[in-house]
């Protein structure tokens, strides 16, 4: 490019920022005095197009949709209105998937469209997701749109969400959210019991500890599943539904399936144990120590020795538990 083409970039962009900087001026302003007319919800559209991020301008514009809109237009015209504003919205997510704000605009769209369509509303944020499954938004507005269809037909939808996140999860080990969502479900359906798979606590636990095992080999280092472990083996739904007997055996199991991967991935480190393995490594001994009375405290101890060297940003927290 030459100097030429290079100033006139420069001109073109500064002319940019300066209408930018006018438009948010005018609108805040006007959001301001409280001005509610179509002239200002098309300068909304306008500064957002521009810039999504603009959480007051998207506040602003419910203002004017609440105060506005849904006063004056018949119901007929209002539904299109609303259709339109979620076509809108639809164009912002496809660029910026990860906007808060833009989600947050959609949910309360439909909360207050007049006759909202949740189901096909799952089925674009199943689109959404399977376009980036591990969206941490998508996951938490598809939650709130499972509410409002549980609400809508009356019956509970955990055991359809439960297989939904089985699905995504056999496709992509490492999506946190997945793993996230279903602890969010899994005590619902031990509790209710749908299906014969969740009579047992101690075979669906040993079935979720097998799947997660598939898991940790794949990617010993993303710590999705390793999180989701911990909470398997330390949640009082399961620790209190089974012996203590099994409690113990299943600890015992996992303690010898890391140690195991610890070694396999020394192999391929040069000798250097897996941060993620000693950390559970440690978790799980310590609670070996406390429910089965066994001398594990030189190991665990061992583990966060190695833990301070090899987790420098975390040295502290190690340390303090050394002296615990």
């Amino acid at each position: 490019m030459d100097d030429l083409s290079k100033r006139q970039r420069r001109l073109r962009d500064e002319q940019k920022i300066q209408n930018y900087r006018a438009l948010s001026s005018k609108v805040l302003e006007n959001k301001v005095n409280r001005l509610y007319n179509d002239f200002v919800f098309k300068q909304t559209t306008a500064l957002l197009a521009e810039n999504p991020e603009f959480y007051t301008i998207w506040n602003y514009r419910r203002d004017i949709i609440t105060n506005h809109y849904v006063p004056s237009l018949p119901q007929k015209e209002l539904i299109s209105l609303f259709e339109e504003e979620l076509k809108f919205i639809m164009f912002k997510l496809k660029d910026y998937p990860k906007v808060y704000w833009i989600w947050n605009h959609r949910r309360w769209t439909l909360e207050n469209h007049p006759v909202a369509n949740w189901e096909f509303e799952l089925k674009i944020v199943s689109k959404l997701l399977s376009q980036d499954s591990r969206n941490y938004h998508g996951w938490h507005y598809r939650r709130s749109i499972i509410k409002e269809i549980e609400k809508s037909i009356g019956k509970s939808l955990a055991l359809q969400e439960f297989h939904y996140t089985t699905e995504m999860i056999n496709s992509n080990f490492s999506n946190f959210s997945a793993w996230h969502n279903r602890s969010k479900l899994i005590p619902v359906l031990l509790k209710s019991k749908p299906t014969t798979e969740f009579d047992d606590v101690l075979s669906f636990l040993k079935k979720e500890l097998y799947l997660l095992k598939n898991a940790i080999y794949t990617d010993p280092e993303d710590q999705s599943a390793w999180i989701y472990l911990r909470w398997l083996l330390t949640d009082d739904i399961f620790v209190t539904s089974i012996s203590k007997g099994d409690y113990i055996e299943i600890l015992s199991e996992e303690r010898a399936n890391i140690k195991e991967l610890n070694e396999l991935e020394k192999d391929d480190n040069n000798g250097l144990d897996n941060n993620w393995c000693l950390k559970t490594l440690v978790t799980i001994e310590n609670l070996l120590i406390r429910f089965d009375d066994k001398n594990y405290q030189e190991d665990v101890i061992n583990s966060l020795k190695k833990l301070i060297e090899a987790d420098p940003l975390r040295k502290n927290m190690y340390i303090d538990r050394l002296e615990l």
